[in-house]
Order: C-alpha cells, then sequence, then structure tokens
C-alpha cells in the first residue's frame, strides 16, 4: 500500500532517504542539492515552478520563536506561519523553523522547494560536510535531511538580515500568538508592507 509523504513522515519511514551518516558527534551530509553561494543583500523571486521559504528562528531568556513564509515566483504570499516553541537556543530555533517549513510544504505538495535564511551556520550545517558536537543539532539537521529527501528539488542559501525581514517579523510574532499559526494566501499585517517591499525589489 503507498503511504502519503504526511504518513511517511508520521511513521518515521525513511526508504526514500539519500545516503547520509550520522556519526556520535558528527553530521556528515550529502551534496545533491543545489547551493547559492553568493549572500545576495535583497530578497530574490524564485522562478517559475519552485517556490521559495524564508525562515528565520528568534530565541530569548526563557523561550523561543520560529516563523516562515513561502512566495510564489512573483513573488506572491502564498503561506506563512509562526510559532512559539520551547526554549531553545537560536541556532536550534533556526533548525526548528527549517523543519516546520518543509513539513508545511509537503503537506501542500510543493515539491521544488528554495529555503533561504539568515543564519550561515544552519544553511552550511544542511549543504556541507560539517562536524558537529550538538547531539540537539545532529537530531534536528537529521530529521530536516529526510523532509528534504522527499522533494524533488531542494535547494539553500544565506541572506542577509535584511534580506530575510519577512521571516524575522513572523519569528516575533510568534512570541505573541497563543498556539501555532499558519496564514494561507492572505497574511498578517504586520508583514504586509514588508511583502510589497521585497516585491518592488525584484
Amino acid at each position: 500500500m503507498l503511504l502519503s509523504n504526511s504518513e511517511m513522515i508520521r511513521n518515521g519511514l525513511t526508504s526514500s532517504i539519500r545516503i547520509y551518516c550520522v556519526s556520535r558527534q558528527s553530521v556528515y551530509l550529502s551534496t545533491r542539492y543545489s547551493h547559492h553561494n553568493a549572500e545576495p543583500p535583497k530578497w530574490k523571486k524564485p522562478e517559475r515552478g519552485c517556490i521559495k521559504l524564508n525562515f528565520d528562528g528568534s530565541s530569548r531568556t526563557k523561550k523561543a520563536s520560529i516563523g516562515g513564509v513561502y512566495r510564489n515566483h512573483e513573488g506572491a504570499f502564498l503561506l506563512g506561519y509562526s510559532e512559539r516553541i520551547e526554549k531553545a537556543t537560536s541556532c536550534v530555533a533556526e533548525l526548528v523553523a527549517v523543519k516546520r517549513g518543509l513539513e508545511l510544504a509537503l503537506e501542500n505538495g510543493w515539491l521544488n522547494v528554495w529555503i533561504e535564511g539568515d543564519a550561515k551556520f544552519v544553511v552550511d550545517l544542511l549543504l556541507k560536510p560539517t562536524r558537529v558536537k550538538s547531539k540537539e543539532h545532529v537530531k534536528h539537521a537529521s530529521e530536516i535531511r529526510m523532509l528534504a529527501s522527499l522533494l524533488d528539488h531542494f535547494d539553500a542559501s544565506h541572506i542577509s538580515r535584511k534580506g530575510n525581514k519577512v521571516a524575522d517579523k513572523l519569528a516575533k510574532l510568534g512570541y505573541e500568538i497563543n498556539k501555532p499559526t499558519v496564514w494561507r494566501d492572505v497574511p498578517p499585517a504586520d508583514i504586509a508592507r514588508f511583502l510589497c517591499e521585497d516585491a518592488a525589489d525584484n
């Protein structure tokens, strides 16, 4: 019996995962995916047929939150999400933001995805053979890699904080809401102006 992507995720099946190795203190990730090396100062639209996720994580003294936004080749808002999570470092929050974003992509049947964030360590962790000491980083990176293996194409890049302002606003919005929230088609008022600014710059 064939299982849907969401069922595969829930059941933890890994049969379609590309080869990667997790050692006791290191995670080595294969490089079959594309990688934009340059760090653009401004947000750029994806190509037609691809959708782009900008993600961000935020950490404060006793709490953390995540956020992300999906846009198409015209710069149009498709989906946004914000969520308060348990206490975490900023790096862990960034990784959780990516993981949640990829889960939403698979739920919506989006299989050509470009992700982008302002945390260079996280982008490098996902795309390069990287030695990682934190077991929590290894865990989240491995789960992200599993989700990414279910896509037809996965691309990732680093961007300046200025270029990632929409995701930053959504991550900070997570502190203010009582439960995980997903916006579809119509963005929250807090980010509307920044979406327009990004689209106008392209």
